[in-house]
């Protein structure tokens, strides 16, 4: 499908849908955990289905009613082999190998898009070495086995989502475990929103540096009715579309003291000069000065693409650098990020682990194809509010993985005009 966007800056507000990061976890401790829950999470995107329907099929009762999930705990795992279809989502898989394990459950994981391709080593090896069996062909992903507690180790700086998947089935074993760290821990956030959410279900957790010491025989206990909140990774979109915006854009929804690592934007676009103002009931961001900046990919990868948007609507060169896990999302983000802007009139170099953008104030329009990735399509339309021209955006749908309602918020804006 196309979206044809007329070129120009954007004002209005915008409530953004529920932290799909957090809403992962939330769901599979629920699932985990003594008792039912009331989840309320605004929007379901594609990838938040996909681990609702694995739950189900590895024996939890999640109904869905608008924006509120009705979670029965998993009680006993069905017998046979349970099919489990993740879809494109990779929080969805790795989150859920090691559960799969603690339930000793025998399961195929079935894979689309580019997951099939997405790295899943060392985790595979940790898990088999200690009781499952893990066996990749094509698309297909088949486990079994029983997960044994014990001493598990990972390097830290290929993916945090390794870590959270076992952070959240660790404590569920019937002895205590220990999880090791080695080397620089990337996205760090992520872990910490993991940390924050099992603590918030009463699991205990003793941290020492880069090692967890992880108590066995623990549930998850949350309150009768919890909320998941504000996605910050989302709302970036709009908050760089103000920043390039004179009226700017306010956004609603979003807790300032998230542990969401994509809460740095905000610092971000302090730094390149936006101007960003905080209320009780929103976080507003004007168009500045804007300025080029170097900016560290490693703590927040999914804001590059649009960050390298905004970078083209300032004033000098931005360096985006320790990049090169971007390679691995659901498309090539350095690859895809570069030919989005490069289609649309900006000039940018492309680099083994990173991108430098040189920032003109403007781009021109065209076509932007999405990739399958619904973070270009979104920051494509986030380039329409710097063209001259209108930008047709194909394969736009693609955002349903993790924003289904993004052009209908989009289309809420005002302005935009030839």
């Amino acid at each position: 499908m196309n979206q044809t966007l007329l070129p120009g800056p954007r004002s209005g507000a915008v409530d953004i849908p529920a932290s799909k990061s957090q809403a992962h976890r939330l769901l599979i401790c629920a699932a985990l955990g003594q008792a039912p829950v009331t989840l309320r999470c605004r929007g379901i995107s594609r990838d938040i289905a996909a681990t609702i329907d694995c739950l189900n099929a590895l024996g939890a009762g999640i109904h869905a009613e608008g924006e509120v999930l009705t979670v029965q705990p998993i009680t006993n795992t069905p017998n046979g082999v349970c099919h489990l279809f993740c879809g494109e989502s990779g929080s969805t898989l790795r989150f859920l190998l090691p559960v799969v394990g603690l339930l000793g459950a025998e399961a195929v994981f079935h894979m689309e898009g580019r997951l099939p391709q997405r790295p899943l080593h060392p985790l595979d090896k940790v898990l088999t070495a200690n009781g499952m069996t893990v066996r990749q062909e094509g698309s297909l992903l088949f486990c079994g086995g029983k997960l044994r507690p014990g001493a598990f180790s990972l390097p830290g700086d290929v993916s945090s989502q390794y870590i959270s998947g076992l952070l959240m089935a660790l404590p569920l074993l019937d002895e205590a475990s220990s999880l090791t760290v080695t080397g620089q821990m990337e996205s760090a956030a992520y872990i910490a929103m993991t940390e924050s959410v099992l603590n918030r279900g009463g699991i205990a957790l003793r941290r020492s540096g880069s090692v967890w010491h992880i108590p066995g025989g623990q549930r998850c206990r949350f309150p009768a009715d919890i909320r998941a909140e504000g996605d910050w990774s989302n709302a970036a979109f709009f908050l760089c579309m103000g920043a390039l915006s004179p009226a700017g854009i306010s956004v609603r929804g979003l807790d300032l003291a998230s542990p969401q690592g994509d809460r740095a934007v905000l610092d971000i676009l302090t730094a390149m000069g936006a101007e960003v103002s905080v209320s009780e009931e929103a976080v507003t961001v004007r168009r500045g000065a804007l300025r080029g900046v170097a900016i560290d990919a490693g703590p927040i990868p999914d804001l590059i693409p649009v960050l390298c948007v905004t970078a083209a609507g300032a004033a000098g060169d931005t360096q985006i650098f320790n990049a090169g896990r971007l390679r691995l999302k659901e498309s090539d983000r350095l690859r895809t990020t570069a030919v989005l802007l490069t289609a649309l009139g900006s000039h940018v170099e492309e680099q083994p682990s990173g991108l430098l953008v040189h920032g003109t104030g403007h781009l021109t329009g065209g076509t932007a194809d999405a990739c399958g990735d619904h973070r270009i399509a979104m920051s494509a339309a986030t380039a329409a509010c710097l063209c001259t021209e209108p930008v047709t955006v194909s394969g736009s749908e693609c955002v349903a993985k993790s924003y289904p309602d993004f052009w209908n918020d989009f289309s809420a804006l005002k302005g935009g005009a030839l």
